[in-house]
């Protein structure tokens, strides 16, 4: 069995990937919009980072809670392409879109892989933390870009 500690550092681990991620592309576009998204992105993944680095107290860990939100699914039928400095923030919302959804995917599968309540548990509110994220941009892009359909 893996410990929790392990499990955490861990998820500090992709947060630290998909900071890197979006700051690396945000100093690399030309898109105004796109540069500012990026860096909102960037920096609640540091966030997100720092929440699982203060969860090293167990008494913390298990008062850990996040809100549960709905998967609005509008990404779904969405295609995402790489991004670069030449990217709209409509590529960009897509691409973010689908790296959260990738995220909350693999967190929602080692939940189900899961054979202790504690690591269960955790995968759920970290499964959670990704969607929270995902369901953000979607709305985004919902009042972006479909808000006149």
């Amino acid at each position: 069995m893996t410990d929790i500690k392990e499990l955490i550092q861990f998820a500090i681990k992709k947060e630290k990937e998909a900071y890197e991620l979006y700051s690396g592309f945000a100093n690399k576009t030309k898109n105004p919009a796109a540069k500012k998204l990026l860096e909102e992105l960037a920096e609640e993944e540091l966030g997100h980072k720092t929440t699982l680095e203060n969860l090293s107290d167990p008494e913390k860990l298990f008062n850990f809670k996040i809100e549960s939100v709905q998967d609005l699914k509008l990404s779904d039928h969405l295609v995402a392409h790489s991004i670069d400095e030449n990217s709209d923030i409509q590529s960009v919302l897509t691409f973010a879109m689908k790296a959260e959804k990738a995220a909350f995917d693999l967190y929602t599968k080692m939940s189900e892989a899961a054979v202790d309540e504690k690591n269960l548990a955790l995968f759920q509110q970290l499964a959670q933390m990704e969607l929270i994220h995902k369901n953000k941009l979607e709305s985004l892009y919902d009042d972006m870009f479909y808000a006149d359909n």
